[in-house]
């Protein structure tokens, strides 16, 4: 395993961090795996990282040397995993059905002894359909997290938002599987659709909260106004300055300076 740059990750947190630090890689005949450290935050015995494993072909033959293999994602392996990656940490696996943009995954929560919130998160990309005479490659990703400050939700944004930024430059490589369709009412009468922030599920413009926003801006306003200083009124200036002021300061060729408005 040797170490590489931080821009050859495999996988890129979502923007907002955490940020990578260093990247750790092995290099298979079949494919490669890395070890992606990322910033950490916490006192908790470990280091936050992503592991990730990019296989070239899943039907590789397990009897060639320096080859890779992805093992099933089973409840045994997962918790020797998560006493591995974090010591002393009691997890509890999640029953609740969730999914990010490559597809379903899993992940467990605890609390260290620390104080800290862990998080360890499990998924395994591939086909839905085997291939047969030309099989699509796989990628294997696990996320160990922990943090003094963050909940759930945000620990679990990291997992929704990473981005895979590596791919096999081969036709057959594909563990994402088709395409999904387009949306069911795209290009259909009495299905409009808004951009986003411009309208709500009954096509009502936001125009109005914004306007709602001015009126309690206006309302609040006076109130926070400074207290006012008492002036003299001989020494303020009119808002409108009588015309015989005017005609003087146009043909003199100076530009006319607006009076500031009256207190």
């Amino acid at each position: 395993m040797s170490e590489v740059p931080a821009t050859r990750a495999i996988v890129v947190p979502p923007p907002g961090g955490p940020s990578v630090v260093a990247v750790l890689q092995q290099q298979y005949q079949d494919g490669l795996s890395q070890e992606i450290a990322l910033s950490t935050a916490s006192l908790t015995t470990g280091q936050n990282a992503f592991y990730v494993s990019l296989l070239n072909n899943t039907a590789g033959n397990m009897e060639v040397p320096n080859s890779l293999s992805l093992p099933s994602m089973t409840p045994d392996r997962l918790q020797r995993e998560m006493e591995e990656r974090m010591p002393g940490v009691e997890m509890e696996t999640s029953l609740v059905y969730v999914q990010n943009r490559f597809g379903p995954f899993g992940f467990a929560t605890g609390r260290s002894s620390t104080g800290d919130l862990c998080l360890y998160a499990w998924q395994k990309i591939e086909p839905g359909e085997p291939a047969i005479f030309v099989p699509g490659g796989a990628v294997s990703v696990r996320l160990r997290l922990c943090d003094a400050d963050a909940n759930v939700d945000q620990l679990l944004r990291v997992f929704y938002g990473y981005t895979i930024a590596a791919y096999y430059r081969q036709e057959s490589w594909n563990p994402y599987g088709n395409p999904p369709s387009p949306p069911q009412h795209l290009g259909e009468k009495d299905a409009p659709m808004y951009p986003l922030g411009l309208g709500d599920s009954e096509g009502r413009a936001s125009v109005v909260r914004r306007r709602t926003i001015t009126e309690r801006t206006r309302q609040i306003t006076p109130s926070a106004q400074a207290p006012r200083r008492t002036i003299d009124k001989d020494t303020i200036v009119p808002a409108v300055p009588p015309p015989a002021a005017t005609e003087p300061a146009a043909s003199s060729g100076y530009p006319i300076v607006p009076p500031p408005p009256a207190q």
